[in-house]
């Protein structure tokens, strides 16, 4: 039996369980990746303990000491994006350095643009090494969308990060051999930074392996909205709050009995205080499965007013073969027709109406699942993904 070539793959975020978009995307590249190397996994040790049990994969983790807090004012002298992972460098340095020291890899692969510091430290103990980096977003694009909701310190701060993020996603280009962004609008925003070093980025689409959403039985779909996501990421903060303000009265009004699930961790204290409004909106904090909720919805959201990359959480519900309502922002990366396989309403009336009418028209809904069931399978299903993510890396 031919010996697998061994790859480093770094990653802040623990990919196990999958229970987010980020970690959907690392797990399932990781997946592909596994076909074709031997993967030391670096990561943070998760809550929950690491799947070890992937032929193939020896999963190595650190603990976190760089709390928010700590990055937040590490940021102030060393000009750098206020992520906890932009300062990854202070907890994995020591086991980066001594994995390649004793490795000695060909191929790196480092999961988020934020980890540009470990391109730094691999190059330096393996200057001939071919480093991928996964960039997930463009983040001087998302860190210029929140700076532009601050006040006072608040903005001059989210500024600076916006400036000192563009600097960084500037030398990451230069430094890493190759870029690969979730969508074309992402690849199109590295590509602007540098002309020199545009030939580097690539398109990978975020994607699903199927055979993850087969179920035995159809469950019943019941009178339910659902928003999924991580609830303390921004856009989807201030898309729950846009949704509660703008949207949900004029869905009530239509549809009385209707309940609006929020279905995700770490839930915003501001999107935890919607329950308290209204008795109808259930707020569910970590569950340990999304795709039950989804399939039983007869409609997911996603009416998101920013961010960046493409919603994984509609992948799911393509997958799960459930209607989505969505706004231009929502859908952005992802191929869609209106009225075929997504509805897009970016007027509060407008998608408000879409919803009330998916919630009342069962056939509607089916045929526009039915369409996005088909797209996915086309485009952002393993299958069609692998063979270009295994020629680039």
């Amino acid at each position: 039996m031919t010996m697998k070539e061994r790859m480093l793959f770094i990653s802040a975020e623990n990919p196990f369980p999958q229970d987010s978009g980020g970690k959907l995307r690392t797990g399932n590249i990781l997946g592909i990746l596994l076909d074709k190397y031997d993967v030391d996994l670096l990561t943070y040790r998760g809550k929950t303990p690491a799947d070890n049990n992937l032929a193939g994969l020896t999963v190595h983790e650190v603990e976190r000491s760089v709390t928010y807090r700590k990055a937040m004012l590490r940021s102030l002298y060393t000009w750098r994006n206020c992520s906890y992972m932009s300062h990854i460098d202070l907890d994995m340095r020591a086991s980066i350095e001594r994995l390649c020291a004793e490795r000695q890899y060909n191929q790196v692969l480092i999961s988020h643009s934020l980890l540009g510091s470990c391109v730094d430290i691999v190059r330096n103990q393996l200057p001939g090494a071919v480093i991928v980096t996964d960039a997930h977003n463009f983040e001087s694009g998302l860190s210029a969308q929140l700076a532009h909701k601050k006040n006072g310190l608040s903005k001059l701060f989210y500024s600076l990060n916006v400036l000192w993020t563009r600097r960084d996603e500037i030398g990451l280009l230069k430094k890493t051999s190759l870029l690969l962004t979730t969508s074309e609008q992402d690849l199109q925003s590295f590509k602007a930074l540098s002309e020199t070093h545009a030939h580097k980025v690539h398109v990978i689409p975020n994607f699903i392996r199927i055979s993850d959403y087969f179920f035995r039985t159809l469950p019943s779909k019941e009178k339910w909205i659902i928003l999924p996501g991580n609830m303390n990421y921004f856009p989807n903060v201030n898309a729950s709050l846009y949704f509660f303000r703008e949207i949900y009265p004029l869905i009530k009004a239509r549809v009385p009995d209707v309940k609006w699930y929020i279905v995700g961790r770490d839930v915003h204290p501001d999107v935890a205080a919607l329950a308290e409004q209204d008795s109808s909106i259930v707020i569910t904090g970590y569950v340990d499965s999304v795709a039950e909720y989804i399939r039983k919805a007869r409609v997911v959201i996603a009416p998101l007013l920013e961010g960046s990359g493409t919603r994984l959480k509609i992948l799911e519900a393509w997958a799960l073969k459930t209607p989505v309502v969505s706004t231009s922002k929502g859908a952005e990366g992802l191929k869609y027709e209106h009225a075929s396989n997504l509805m897009i309403a970016d007027e509060p009336e407008a998608f408000a109406r879409y919803v009330v009418e998916l919630l009342e028209d069962s056939r509607t809904g089916e045929r526009l699942a039915e369409q996005a069931y088909q797209t996915l399978l086309a485009n952002y299903e393993a299958g069609s993904v692998s063979g270009k993510l295994l020629s680039l890396v």
